[in-house]
C-alpha cells in the first residue's frame, strides 16, 4: 500500500464511504427499530417487511446498475447512488408514518444493490494487477466498519427523545462526503476506453499508476484485452444460448446459486439485522442491548481481516468445510440458550453471536463471493454475476422477510435450529459438489465442470479416502512408496485435465 498515488488513495476512501453504507444501515436499523415498531405499532409481518424491504429495493438496484454503468460509468453510477442514500436518509429521518419509513427503506434498497454492484469493478479496473487483489478487498472491510459505526450512532441516540429517526438519517453523512468526493476522483481508465475517450482515458490511468511507465504498460495491456474482449463477443452466442447449449456453463449457475443459498440461510442477516431485538428476547432491556451490539459490531470488524490473508494460502473449499460446522454449532448455542435463565441466555447468546461472526467472516461471508467471480467464463462472467447478485438479495429478503415470524411461531430455539439445521446440510454440498480452485487460472476452473455433479462428488469422495490414507499411513508402507503413490496420483489428475 506505500507509494500509491494520492488519486488512488482518495478512490479507496470515496469507495470505503460507499461501502460503509449497507453496513451502517444494518446497525442503525437494528436499533431504531426497538422504537419505531411500538411508534407505528408494527406486528411482526410488517417488522418483518420494514427491515427487509431494502433488500427489494436492491433487487432492483442491482439491475439498474447495468445500464448506469453503462452510459454513465462508474462515477456517475455511485453519484446516483449518493444522492438516492441522501434522500431516502432524509425520508426515514423525517416520517411522520409508516408509509413514509416504507418508501425511505425501498429507496435507500436502490443505493445497496447499486454499490454492490459498481465499488467493487471500480477499484478493480482502476487498480494495477500489483494491487489490485489488496485493494478490492476495500469494498468487504468498509462494510464492518459501517457496520460498528452505525452501532455507536446507535448507543449515542438511545436515550435522545426521537433519537431513531438521528439513528437512521445518519446515513447521509457517509453518502455525502462520497457524493462530494467523486468531483475529485478519476474515473474508470477501462470504462472510459470502452467508450472511446482514449485520451481521458490515458489522463486517467497517468494519475492512478505510480509512474508513466507503468501506466503505459498498463494502457497497452487494456487495449489487447479489449481488443479480445470485442472479438470474443462477436463470435460468442448470445448469454441465454449458451447456458441453454453447454451442461458445464448450467452447472456453473447451479453452483453459484446455490452457494447464495447456502450463504443466506445460514441466517446471517436475519442475526445482524435482529440482534438487539433478539437480545431483548433475553431479558436485556433496551438500551443495555444496544451497548452490548457494539461489540458485535467491533468483533465483525476485527473479523473481516483473517480471511484476507487465509485465502489464498488455505484454500477456498478447505475454509468452507472447516467453518461451517462451527457456524452451525454457535447456530446451536444461539437457539438453546434460551432453554435457559435470563443470565444463561444473555451469556451465550452473545458469545454464540460474536463467534458466529467470525465463523462466518472465515468462510461462508467472503469466501462464496471470490467462488462466483471466478468460476464463470470471461465471455459471460458479467451476466452470471448479475444473476448472483439478485439471487443473493432475493434470499437475503426471504430470510429477513420470515425472521420475527419465525420466532413467534418456532420460538428461538426452532428457528436458529432450523438455520443451524440448513448449513449442516449446506457443508455436505460443498463437501460434495465444491472443488478447490485456488491456484488455478481462471480459464482452467471451468475444465474442472464439464463432468456431472455426480461425478464431480465422486472424484471428491474419492480424494478424502486417499487423504485419510494417507493421515493414517494404513496405505503405504514407506516413505519411497508414499511418493510413488502420490506421483501417480498428482499423474492421473493431470492426464485427466488434458482430456478435457
Amino acid at each position: 500500500m506505500k507509494g500509491l498515488p494520492i488519486k488512488l488513495y482518495l478512490l479507496l476512501v470515496v469507495s470505503a464511504l460507499g461501502g460503509s453504507v449497507a453496513g451502517m444501515d444494518a446497525a442503525v436499523v437494528s436499533g431504531a427499530q426497538l422504537f419505531f415498531v411500538s411508534r407505528f405499532n408494527l406486528n411482526a409481518s410488517l417488522q418483518g417487511l420494514t427491515i427487509a424491504s431494502t433488500l427489494l429495493g436492491a433487487l432492483f438496484g442491482s439491475l439498474l446498475s447495468i445500464v448506469l454503468n453503462r452510459y454513465f460509468g462508474r462515477k456517475g453510477a455511485m453519484f446516483f447512488g449518493g444522492l438516492d442514500v441522501i434522500a431516502a436518509g432524509l425520508l426515514e429521518a423525517l416520517c411522520n408514518s409508516w408509509t413514509v419509513l416504507l418508501l425511505g427503506r425501498l429507496t435507500l434498497g436502490l443505493c445497496l444493490g447499486l454499490m454492490t454492484s459498481t465499488i467493487p469493478m471500480f477499484l478493480a479496473e482502476s487498480s494495477s494487477k500489483d494491487t489490485r487483489g489488496t485493494l478490492t478487498t476495500v469494498y468487504e472491510l468498509a462494510y464492518a466498519i459501517g457496520y460498528f459505526t452505525g452501532l455507536v450512532v446507535d448507543v449515542i441516540f438511545v436515550h435522545v427523545d426521537s433519537g431513531w429517526r438521528f439513528m437512521l438519517g445518519s446515513i447521509v453523512v457517509p453518502a455525502s462526503c462520497m457524493t462530494v468526493g467523486l468531483f475529485f476522483t478519476e474515473e474508470s481508465p477501462r470504462w472510459l476506453l470502452a467508450r472511446g475517450q482514449e485520451k481521458a482515458a490515458w489522463d486517467s490511468l497517468v494519475k492512478l499508476r505510480r509512474s508513466d511507465q507503468t501506466a503505459l504498460e498498463d494502457y497497452a495491456s487494456i487495449c489487447e484485452f479489449m481488443r479480445k474482449e470485442r472479438e470474443t463477443t462477436k463470435s460468442s452466442s448470445g448469454f441465454l444460448r449458451i447456458v441453454f447449449e453447454k451442461s458445464s456453463v448450467r452447472r456453473l449457475i447451479m453452483l453459484g446459486i446455490a452457494l447464495q443459498i447456502a450463504q443466506q440461510f445460514c441466517g446471517v442477516n436475519a442475526v445482524m439485522y435482529y440482534f438487539d431485538y433478539v437480545l431483548q428476547l433475553t431479558g436485556m432491556t433496551v438500551s443495555r442491548s444496544i451497548n452490548v451490539s457494539v461489540s458485535l459490531g467491533f468483533a465483525t470488524m476485527l473479523f473481516a481481516l483473517p480471511t484476507i490473508w487465509l485465502i489464498d494460502r488455505v484454500g477456498r473449499r478447505t475454509l468452507l468445510l472447516l467453518s461451517m460446522p462451527f457456524l452451525s454449532l454457535t447456530l446451536w448455542v444461539c437457539g438453546l440458550s434460551f432453554l435457559g435463565g435470563n443470565e444463561l441466555r444473555e451469556a451465550l447468546n452473545i458469545s454464540g453471536t460474536i463467534l458466529f461472526r467470525f465463523f462466518f467472516g472465515l468462510g461462508l461471508g467472503p469466501v462464496v463471493w471470490v467462488l462466483v467471480a471466478e468460476i464463470y467464463p470471461s465471455n459471460i462472467r458479467s451476466q452470471c454475476l448479475t444473476l448472483n447478485s439478485f439471487a443473493s438479495y432475493l434470499f437475503n429478503f426471504i430470510v429477513s422477510f420470515t425472521w420475527p415470524a419465525m420466532l413467534k411461531s418456532m420460538h428461538a430455539q426452532g428457528a436458529f435450529g432450523f438455520f443451524a439445521g440448513f448449513t449442516l446440510l449446506s457443508t455436505l454440498f460443498v463437501y460434495l459438489f465444491v472443488p478447490e480452485t485456488k491456484g488455478l487460472e481462471m480459464d482452467s476452473i471451468q475444465d474442472l465442470f464439464q463432468y456431472s455433479m455426480y461425478s464431480i462428488a465422486k472424484k471428491n469422495l474419492n480424494h478424502a479416502k486417499e487423504y485419510w490414507k494417507k493421515l493414517t499411513g494404513h496405505s503405504y508402507r514407506n516413505g519411497e512408496q508414499t511418493m510413488s503413490n502420490t506421483a501417480a496420483l498428482y499423474t492421473e489428475h493431470d492426464k485427466a485435465r488434458t482430456s478435457l
